[in-house]
Parts: structure tokens; sequence; C-alpha cells
């Protein structure tokens, strides 16, 4: 049977060790470890290295999607009759105009989407036909609508890629014409 210990005696234990835990690492950290000096010629020397790059540097591009017009989805789903009261404006049938420009992180690739140029449409004609015009109307739900594309189109780029390149290719998205009735 093992001996019971005192509560006490068993806070007196923890106590003692986390204090000489403590003093442990304080006596290390002031006294054992001596951290490098930092000297002019030590820092030129980590910059050029941070500088040299095996490849160059890349050129940014952007690609042009002309605007398209798309129905979106109406709120509520099927509208009402027209009775001339505000509740029909919501249920009317909307749609959108919209054109953007795609960043690019390489000039050089941008022959891959514009293979992918069929798929890119594709995935905003579905993406933006889900919306709907209160999401589009508010800073929010174009900002959502953004990132939802670059991811997309990212996803779509790392798919097609040979090399299976995991960087993203696209940077950011610009809306050049958004127009939604």
């Amino acid at each position: 049977m093992a001996p019971k210990l005192s509560p006490s005696l068993l806070i007196v234990a923890v106590n003692s060790l986390v204090a000489l835990g403590a003093v442990g690492f304080l006596g290390y950290s002031k006294l054992v470890y001596k951290r490098p000096v930092i000297t002019e010629h030590s820092e030129r020397a980590r910059l050029a290295k941070g500088h040299a790059s095996p490849t160059p540097a890349a050129i940014p591009g952007s690609m042009v999607f002309e605007a398209i017009t798309v129905n979106i989805e109406s709120s509520p789903a099927a509208p009402k009759a027209a009775d001339g009261t505000n509740a029909q404006i919501e249920g009317k049938y909307h749609y959108a105009t919209v054109g953007f420009v795609l960043e690019i992180r390489d000039a050089e690739r941008k022959a891959e989407l514009e293979e992918a140029r069929a798929l890119i449409l594709d995935k905003f004609l579905s993406l933006i036909g889900r919306k709907n015009f209160r999401e589009l109307a508010t800073v929010q739900g174009r900002y959502l609508l953004k990132t939802q594309l670059i991811d997309s189109i990212n996803q779509i780029a790392k798919d097609r890629s040979p090399e299976g390149r995991k960087e993203a290719l696209v940077t950011n998205l610009f809306f050049s014409q958004f127009i939604i009735q």
C-alpha cells in the first residue's frame, strides 16, 4: 500500500519543481546561451543570401474577361405577381452584367489560363448564377464572389499545371464592370 501524501506536501513539491525550472531557464538564457553578435558583415551576407534567387523574378500580367450578362437567382424563388408593391421588386427576375480582369503572378504562364478560359467562364457562371440580388448588392457579397472566383481559378490552374505547381497563379481579380438589375 502506497503511503498517503498530504496536500500541503504535494503543493510544496510542485512549487519547488516550478521554481527550480524557472531558475534553470533564467540561468541558461542569461548566463549560458550567448546570442550571436550581429555585425555589418553578417547582415550583408544574410541579405545577399536572401536576394540571391536561382530563378529570375516573374513579370506579372493580366487577363481580361469581357462583360457577360448572367441571370441570377431571384428572391423569392418564384416571382410574385405585379401588384405595384415593394414585394414585387424582390420577386422579379434579376440579372448581372459583370466584366473582370485577372492579375496573374507570372505573365509567361498566361497561356495556361488561356487554355482554361472555357472552364473559368463556366465556373464564373455557376458561381454568380447561385447568388441572389441582395448578396451582390453589398460590398461583402462582391468581395465574397471575388475570393471564390480567385480560389476556383487557382484550383483550375493547379489541376491543369503540367509540373504540378503549388503556388497560386492568380493574385487578384478586378471587376471592370459590375451592374445588377
